[in-house]
């Protein structure tokens, strides 16, 4: 059996069932590539509901996205990032209006430089049934790097954007269900056309890129596809049996290529 490659006590290409802070301060100063964090929202413990005649609907009513101190929670766990990032490496966060401006301003003070703002524009989002608000059809997320050197490849870039530099918005549709046949999470990121694409702009081959809060695994799946290293963390069982599952299936289309 092949011996496992470890990063400090961490091993790589894994998924630990472990809170990310404590996980991550299992880890080497400066020693991973690219963190790409799709944290709570905190949606749950603002009420985000919306409501019509017939039905009550919630965004997302999980007991993970109801955080009592939402700001020490998102500083501690940035901090984290920032202890573990090198010397230009980069941090991806996604966020929607309830977190991404205290993430940002977070991000900013620890030192980080922002670098630019995406935004994912789901085209066939849902509506807004109140008719008080425009339709949410957005998530944005924010790319942040520590010091020099950081990794945006254009050449990448200008193959998938018919021979130019893309634009700083991805538009696709929702998650397809193509994707969620091993199991659903309530806010899982899209594969193809988005998280394939930020993991390819921002590292290269063999780098390691760190999943704080792997969910379902899209990022893991993603970075096994493009020939990344991974380290995730998640407290949910069900969520990493999915994202298990999902790991799997991709290993075997590479064995099959």
């Amino acid at each position: 059996m092949a011996e496992k490659e470890l990063l400090g006590s961490i091993e790589l290409n894994r998924i630990y069932q472990r809170d990310c802070i404590e996980g991550m301060r299992m880890l080497p100063n400066e020693s991973v590539d690219l963190i790409i964090a799709d944290p709570p929202y905190n949606i749950g413990a603002k009420g985000n509901h919306i409501k019509s005649e017939e039905k009550r609907f919630s965004a997302i009513k999980e007991e993970w996205d109801t955080i009592d101190n939402f700001e020490e929670f998102n500083l501690k766990w940035l901090t984290e990032c920032h202890r573990i990032l090198r010397n230009g490496g980069s941090l991806l966060v996604w966020g929607s209006r309830h977190n991404i401006y205290l993430c940002g301003y977070q991000i900013d003070s620890l030192g980080l430089q922002i670098k630019t703002h995406y935004t994912w524009y789901k085209t066939n989002s849902m509506p807004c049934l109140t008719g008080r608000n425009p339709s949410e059809s957005t998530e944005q997320l924010i790319w942040a790097t520590k010091g020099s050197n950081w990794t945006y490849d254009l050449e990448y870039a200008k193959s998938i954007n018919g021979g130019k530099n893309i634009r700083n918005v991805f538009m696709t549709t929702q998650t397809p269900q193509s994707e969620k046949k091993a199991g659903k999470h309530p806010s899982q990121k899209r594969g193809e056309g988005l998280t394939d694409m930020l993991i390819r702009l921002h590292s290269r081959e063999n780098d390691i890129v760190v999943v704080p809060f792997c969910g379902s695994g899209t990022e893991c799946v993603e970075a096994v596809r493009a020939s990344r290293n991974f380290i995730a963390f998640e407290t949910e069982p069900s969520y990493i049996e999915i994202a298990n599952k999902r790991l799997d299936i991709a290993h075997s289309e590479e064995e099959a290529e």
